[in-house]
C-alpha cells in the first residue's frame, strides 16, 4: 500500500519558477497551486483546511504573502498550518518579519534548487506528525 502524499499549496506567481517548483515538489507531494494570494484562501476553504503546509511567496498579486501568513495565523482553523516563505527577498528585516509573523521557515529562491526545497519540505513535514 503507498504511504499517503502530505497535501502542499505552492504559492507562486512567476509562470517558470511554477512550473520548475511544481516538478520537484510534484514528486513528493500532493501539490495545489495558487498564483496569487487569494487563491491560497480559496484552495484552503475548498480543501476544508486539509492542507499539510503552505509555501508562500512574499510579492504576489492580489494580496502578498505576507497579507495570507497575517490572515492564516490569526484563524483558528488554519494557524496550526505550518507556512513556509520561499521568495527573492533577501534583506533579513523581511525574513525577521515573516518568522515573526508565525512562519516556520524562510528561504531566498536563489539559495535553494526546487530538489532542496522539496527536501526541506519534507523535513518539516516529517517533524510534524
Amino acid at each position: 500500500m503507498e504511504d499517503k502524499k502530505f497535501t502542499v499549496i505552492l504559492a507562486e506567481d512567476e509562470p517558470d519558477l511554477m512550473e520548475i517548483y511544481s516538478i520537484a515538489l510534484g514528486e513528493k507531494f500532493n501539490l495545489l497551486l495558487a498564483v496569487n494570494g487569494k487563491k491560497v484562501l480559496e484552495i484552503l476553504e475548498e480543501k476544508r483546511g486539509a492542507v499539510d503546509l503552505i509555501i508562500l511567496d512574499i510579492v504576489m498579486p492580489k494580496m502578498d504573502g505576507f497579507d495570507i501568513l497575517r490572515k492564516l495565523k490569526k484563524d483558528s482553523k488554519y494557524k496550526n498550518i505550518p507556512v513556509v516563505m520561499s521568495t527573492n527577498l533577501s534583506d533579513p528585516r523581511d525574513r525577521d518579519e515573516a518568522i515573526n509573523l508565525g512562519a516556520k521557515k524562510y528561504f531566498v529562491k536563489a539559495d535553494r534548487t526546487p530538489s532542496e526545497l522539496a527536501e526541506d519540505i519534507a523535513n518539516i513535514l516529517s517533524e510534524q506528525k
